[in-house]
């Protein structure tokens, strides 16, 4: 899934996926939520960078990432 040519959401720091709020083919808004990251037994609500259509999710709910880890890319 790395070869997805767009602009990655990366992770800012390592945790846990909760939950994606769009689906691969989805129209995003900058600023929209995309993906729910517990992280410090907090939840952050990660916003795309841009707006565009999700082009590819590389992890799963429960999910463990590390810091800079690409978790979607937007196209």
């Amino acid at each position: 899934m790395n070869d997805v040519e767009g602009t990655p959401l990366m992770a800012p720091m390592p945790g846990t996926i909760i939950s994606y709020e769009k689906n691969v083919g989805d129209s995003v808004s900058e600023g929209e939520t995309l993906v729910i990251l517990e992280a410090m037994k907090m939840e952050n609500e990660l916003p795309a960078p841009v707006s565009g259509t999700l082009k590819a999710i590389n992890c799963s709910g429960g999910d463990s990432v590390a810091k800079n880890d690409v978790l979607c890319v937007i196209g």
